[in-house]
């Protein structure tokens, strides 16, 4: 009889509640389920870290001094970096950091953290990362993995760099399961280049487990992956769901008009408009393609910050195409992918000399590689090439420069090439410490005949004293009285005595292609040096009088001396 009453009593409870409650004592449904559910797991890789930067926000704790500019400020940032500091393995986007500015001095730790606590006592870390060393401590880079839990270091260092490296890092790391952990890298900088991270993972191998559940229904029905649904009588049951066992339905987008339409679901009616686009500055609309070209309609900045910008041809075809900077009436700069130089002015190629070699004073062989090249007509041009041998080149006239001098680029036997100076474009001085040494091997001289000047011709010369008209230092005039006293001889008269020793007309270059012609000078010049030989016959013509005289001399001191017997 008590039975009954006991099932009447709950009976007469469910009738006035209505609501059963497993695991809890406040059901707040007809049949209210109350649990916590650990999925079960199979075991293996688990990536506590993965990340190769191409969407990530950075963590990090920075400090900059007032001299940073540019990404240094930003401490740690994502993207291509530079040149500088970019990683052998660093591929699309990375992390990096750069203190590339002057006195720029800065100490920032990124932090890198788990996304979920480690299960096992062991994890796997690598990663790619460059460090490049500008100058001397407290310059340095270093990795290292944290427990944010204890607030403490795990172990040493994976490494603490102070010179340059570009490599990989792998190895392990011993933690505590259930542990907050972080993976950090420190550098510090004072104008200096930086370094990189990239590919970073972080795994652990998990222990398979059976996971524990608040609701479980057999039926039969139940299966991996499926759903539980029910009949239009509310029987529920477990059914696979229509997209497959993923429980993702496949679905196609359709573009109608204005109407967007989603197969088996929804369609959405987009808004309808006559809006356009207008490209300009640089940008012209080709049909539906962009392209860049154009006019610009305004001042326009590229801002490099730390990045390069850079124009190159790959292509094998014998004229590439370059790039021009066009002038008003001629091209300012063009490029010369193919044969790697840059050329300023008219359309005329450098000289074809480039790729020919030449020798030093030393007999050393050298290649003319040209570099740069810069002509206003079209034909010959110049060069200028910077290497170990220097050398400048307009045509036909060459110089190069070296460690023991400053020489033409070939031998010149006429006394009008390669000369230093004109008769109006003189050097006020010439200092050398041992002279100027003229060339008188008598291998290299023909037609030579005796001197016919002597006494007779230094006789008639007038010797002067004299001051320079207009003589000007720059923009002054030295005054007379603050002049040095000059001597020497008449230019005009020694034409008269002398003529070979007085310059009166010049060899000038017709063009590039090593013609000249002779033009007369506007004033006359004299090679001084040429009057020592003539001064020289002088000497010795007078030195054979004086002994002529000393023997008449002789000859008459002993006619005396007969006399006077």
């Amino acid at each position: 009889m008590k039975k009954y009453y006991l099932l009447i009593s709950l009976i007469s409870t469910f009738t006035i509640f209505s609501q059963v409650g497993i695991n809890t004592t406040n059901p707040t449904a007809t049949l209210h389920v109350f649990g916590s559910t650990t999925p079960g797991s199979s075991g293996g890789t688990v990536n506590l870290i993965n990340e190769n930067f191409s969407s990530y926000t950075v963590t990090q704790n920075h400090t900059i001094d007032s001299d940073c500019t540019g990404n240094a400020t930003q401490g740690w940032v994502t993207g291509t970096g530079n040149a500088n500091v970019n990683c052998t393995s660093c591929t699309g986007t990375w992390l990096y950091i750069s203190s590339d500015a002057l006195s720029c001095g800065l100490n920032s730790t990124a932090i890198m953290n788990f996304s979920t606590a480690p299960t096992t006592t062991s994890i796997s870390i690598s990663f790619a990362y460059r460090y490049n060393n500008f100058g001397a401590a407290p310059d340095s880079f270093r990795a290292y993995l944290y427990n944010d839990t204890t607030s403490s270091q795990v172990g040493a260092n994976f490494f603490n760099l102070t010179t340059d490296a570009n490599t990989t890092y792998s190895g392990t790391a011993t933690v505590v399961p259930g542990n907050s952990y972080s993976l950090r890298f420190e550098y510090q900088g004072n104008y200096d280049y930086g370094a990189s991270v990239d590919n970073v993972l972080v795994t652990e191998t998990a222990i398979a487990s059976p996971g524990s559940y608040s609701f479980r229904l057999e039926d039969g029905t139940q299966g991996d992956g499926k759903v539980l649904t029910s009949d239009a009588d509310g029987n529920g049951y477990w059914q696979t769901p229509t997209g497959g066992g993923s429980g993702t339905d496949s679905q196609t987008l359709s573009l109608v008009g204005s109407t967007l339409s989603i197969s088996n679901g929804n369609s959405v009616t987009l808004p309808s408009g006559s809006g356009s686009n207008t490209y300009t500055n640089g940008l012209t609309l080709t049909g539906s393609t962009v392209r860049l070209g154009g006019t610009l309609t305004q001042g326009t900045t590229l801002n490099l910050d730390t990045n390069d910008l850079t124009f190159r041809s790959s292509t094998s075809a014998a004229f590439p195409g370059e790039m021009i900077i066009q002038g008003t009436d001629r091209k300012i700069m063009d490029t010369r992918f193919d044969d790697n130089y840059i050329h300023f002015g008219d359309e005329a190629f450098l000289d074809s000399d480039d790729g020919t070699t030449f020798n030093d004073t030393g007999s050393t062989t050298f290649t003319k590689d040209f570099v740069a090249g810069f002509s206003n007509s079209n034909s010959g041009g110049s060069a200028v090439a910077i290497g170990s041998i220097e050398y400048f080149i307009d045509g036909t006239n060459e110089l190069f420069f070296e460690g023991s001098g400053f020489n033409p680029m070939s031998d010149e036997t006429s006394s009008f090439g390669n000369t230093l100076g004109k008769t109006n474009r003189r050097w006020g001085a010439v200092y050398a410490t041992n002279g100027v040494i003229t060339t008188s091997d008598m291998n290299l001289k023909t037609n030579v005949q005796p001197l016919n000047y002597g006494l007779k011709e230094l006789l008639k010369l007038n010797t002067i004293t004299y001051n320079w008209k207009n003589y000007k230092l720059g923009k002054t005039t030295i005054p007379l009285e603050k002049q040095e006293k000059k001597i020497g001889f008449s230019a005009q008269q020694l034409l008269e005595i002398l003529p070979e020793v007085v310059q009166t007309h010049s060899w000038v270059p017709v063009n590039e292609n090593g013609d000249y012609k002779e033009v007369k000078n506007e004033h006359l010049g004299v090679n001084y040096s040429d009057i020592i030989p003539v001064t020289v016959k002088a000497i010795q013509e007078q030195q054979a009088q004086i002994e002529e005289l000393k023997k008449e001399i002789e000859e008459l001191k002993l006619l005396i001396k007969e006399y006077k017997k």
